[in-house]
């Protein structure tokens, strides 16, 4: 299969008009599985795959989720893991959405089989993964649950003829061309004064701006890079929230809401008087995006949080009211509520890169990929940081080591750029030990993923041992590279 007679136009005549017939988008799919060979291509379209093709899908598939994990050799596997990721494959040209579960099989040591299916398409068609990821999650997890209840060849074979084609049928109803670039929409919404552009500010650490900022008129629209290359377009609809502009917004809601892919609420928690205003804002917005059958992730900020309040009764006491209502109005949404300050930067920047990691395809890949790391190097807990302190990925053990994270994470990130400029660092990261044990201790440490500069924040749990950091470093490093290119 050659690049040059994959997008090869062919025509079809309907009666006196000849129709130009859309090129197949879908290019490959493999169903690979872990098994005594190691990771195998089991099932392959188109079969002119070349062998050697098939097995670097299936290598690098199954051993990027796998990590060192060796299903075979593991007691009482839980069948109901699951990953989803996109992934590149520059040597074949191509990009691939693939499936990580597991397949249950007696005769295996650990009773599961590692497996992956991949769907592949050009690179060049790329944002059709991020623009369709619901439908396409829904068929692959789908087929993967049928493969899991066969034992033969056969059935399995049946069972990816099937998914070939349900994904060829419905590539064909799609709009052509593609955007060279995923559009990403978030909005950003509440009432008047309740802190939606200074939340904007204070992530950028713009915080002069926030003294002179004034209220939005009518939709500020502005751009986030999380990275310098990107495969998306990340527009910020900042929208105004007195009266006159909401109820513009209320009218032309199929223009807001549309194709919207992450929203974030603000209330103004020390506005007693207008919560229940904001609550009902809220229930209006969320009946909305039902009826015009769009469910975004939804972020809820408590902001004003400042930190002087928390030890307030009244506030204490509105925050059960408004998780109640937030609960019963939006049960059909993904929802996370915060609490939000401009005076605490962390509790800012969490918030956001919550909501932002909802937009990534890869969020499990990520959180997998640190998972093993802090299991070779001793961590409780890890956070993966880019250059401008938003929260790519983080795993952790337990909740103590959360906490410990909201303290230290963006003292050590001053910390080390301090340091960094008057060329104080030997090395580069920073020790720090008895924040919550004796026994612990604190490593803010940079590395190198391709061409960006990324912070690791690691809570060791027993001996720091910086030789089993950097042992594992490359590895590590080379998987995040293959996840990074396509984060976002």
């Amino acid at each position: 299969m050659t690049k040059t007679d994959s997008k090869s136009n062919k025509k079809k005549i309907n009666g006196n008009n000849i129709i130009e017939e859309r090129p197949n988008l879908i290019k490959a799919v493999v169903l690979s599985i872990f098994d005594d060979k190691g990771p195998t291509p089991k099932i392959v379209w188109p079969a002119e795959l070349e062998e050697k093709s098939g097995l670097l899908i299936a290598m690098k598939t199954i051993s990027l989720l796998m990590g060192d994990s060796v299903y075979q050799d593991s007691q009482g596997s839980d069948i109901g893991v699951n990953y989803f990721g996109i992934l590149p494959f520059p040597d074949l040209q191509l990009n691939g959405l693939t499936y990580f579960f597991l397949i249950p099989d007696e005769e295996a040591r650990g009773q599961a089989l590692a497996a992956t299916i991949t769907v592949l398409i050009d690179e060049e068609d790329k944002v059709f993964f991020y623009e369709n990821m619901k439908y396409l999650r829904i068929i692959i997890d789908k087929a993967a649950t049928k493969i899991q209840d066969v034992k033969e060849t056969n059935d399995q074979q049946r069972i990816m003829d099937d998914i070939r084609e349900e994904l060829i049928e419905f590539t064909k109803e799609l709009k052509d061309p593609f955007s060279p670039k995923r559009q990403i929409k978030i909005l950003l919404t509440g009432l008047d004064k309740a802190g939606k552009s200074s939340f904007l500010f204070g992530i950028r650490r713009k915080y002069s701006e926030i003294i002179k900022a004034l209220p939005t008129k009518g939709v500020e629209r502005t751009e986030e890079n999380i990275f310098e290359e990107q495969n998306s377009l990340i527009s910020l609809w900042d929208l105004g929230g007195q009266k006159k502009y909401l109820e513009r917004f209320f009218e032309q809601s199929k223009v807001y809401l549309y194709n919207v892919d992450l929203i974030y609420f603000f209330i103004d928690i020390q506005d007693v008087n207008r919560i229940e205003e904001a609550l009902n804002l809220f229930r209006r917005i969320s009946e909305l995006l039902v009826e015009l059958d769009e469910f975004p992730p939804i972020v809820i900020c408590l902001n004003k949080f400042d930190p002087d309040l928390k030890g307030s009764n009244e506030i204490f006491k509105n925050l059960e009211l408004i998780a109640d209502e937030i609960e019963k109005s939006s049960r059909s949404f993904l929802t996370k509520i915060f609490q939000t300050s401009i005076f605490d930067h962390w509790s800012l920047i969490t918030a956001y890169s919550y909501g932002l990691s909802q937009l990534s395809p890869n969020r499990e890949l990520f959180k997998n990929q640190l998972k093993q790391f802090a299991e070779k190097t001793n961590s409780d807990a890890i956070l993966l940081l880019n250059e401008n302190g938003i929260i790519l990925s983080n795993f952790s053990k337990s909740e103590i080591s959360d906490r410990v994270f909201e303290i230290s994470a963006p003292h050590f990130q001053t910390l080390y750029k301090t340091f960094k400029e008057f060329k104080l660092l030997k090395q580069d990261f920073l020790i720090s030990s008895g924040i919550a044990d004796e026994t612990k201790k604190v490593v803010f440490k940079k590395i190198q993923v391709g061409k960006y500069s990324l912070y690791l924040l690691m809570f060791i749990e027993k001996s720091l041992e910086i030789q089993k950091i950097e042992k594992n470093l490359p590895d590590f490093s080379k998987n995040l590279v293959e996840l990074i290119h396509t984060y976002i």
